[in-house]
């Protein structure tokens, strides 16, 4: 624990624009950290000599670091699977706030009477905090769930109910275009790849969605009139209607470039 301006910087922030799902929910936690950064820079200045105040402060540094790996979360996963998962993600949330508010409420009186007032100010706007899912994200996850969630008298009945979900799905998350269907699928391998063995559950939900990306991919995407080269699609998000494209060169691709996104964040 820094008693410098350094503490500042021990929380790197992603950009907005890297939060792929939880937009909403990223941008209050990030308004809370950045808040509660500045207390405890004026906390550790004060230098209160006690080791409850102390402790107060570890807890505090711990609860950020618990706040920006839900940012994290939120910047390096599927878009279906963030959605999914909402839930978990709001839950995480509140139990932040509530620790967040338990350790400063342990700490005011242990500080300068100027501080304490801040702090009390910085408790009343945790209390009135709400966090809440977006009405596109609740939608793709009420959709894909209650597709989880049926027995189908035949393939063909299944294979109807599916596309209709994950083509709801993928419309209210933006994933439109053949190049977010890549992302998407490239972000769902990769999540694979790191995931526990013995995280079984988890493991079947990420296939399931993959399984169903890759089966009603052409259906998902939109296609325009127009061809394009595969670089030009890389750039402008679009495919032409009857370019063939090597997806596996193209999913390297997307896959180097979150690569890049997560050694930023």
């Amino acid at each position: 624990m820094s008693s410098d301006g350094a503490t500042a910087m021990e929380i790197q922030f992603p950009s907005y624009c890297k939060v792929k799902v939880h937009r909403s929910i990223c941008l209050e936690l990030l308004r809370l950290i950045d808040r509660i950064l500045h207390i405890i820079l004026a906390i550790e200045s004060a230098r209160p000599n006690c080791a409850l105040a102390v402790q107060t402060l570890c807890s505090l540094h711990s609860t950020l670091a618990k706040a920006k790996s839900v940012i994290e979360h939120c910047s390096e996963c599927s878009k279906l699977y963030l959605a999914i998962i909402s839930h978990k993600i709001l839950s995480r949330c509140q139990r932040i706030r509530n620790a967040f508010e338990l350790y400063l409420s342990q700490i005011q009186n242990a500080v300068p009477i100027p501080l304490a007032a801040k702090i009390s100010a910085m408790l009343h706007d945790l209390r009135d905090t709400e966090f809440s899912v977006e009405f596109a994200e609740g939608e793709a996850r009420k959709v894909v769930l209650s597709l989880l969630e049926k027995n189908f008298p035949d393939s063909a009945s299944m294979a109807k109910e599916e596309l209709e979900a994950i083509q709801i799905a993928t419309s209210r998350l933006e994933i439109k275009s053949p190049f977010s269907l890549l992302v998407e699928k490239a972000t769902l391998k990769r999540q694979l790849e790191d995931l526990s063995e013995t995280n079984l559950k988890e493991k079947e939900l990420l296939e399931y969605l993959l399984y169903l990306l890759i089966k009603y991919g052409k259906s998902i995407c939109q296609f325009p009139n127009r061809c394009h080269s595969l670089k030009h699609e890389c750039h402008d998000q679009s495919f032409g209607h009857k370019l063939v494209v090597d997806e596996a060169i193209c999913e390297n691709q997307v896959k180097d470039s979150l690569k890049t996104e997560v050694g930023d964040l």
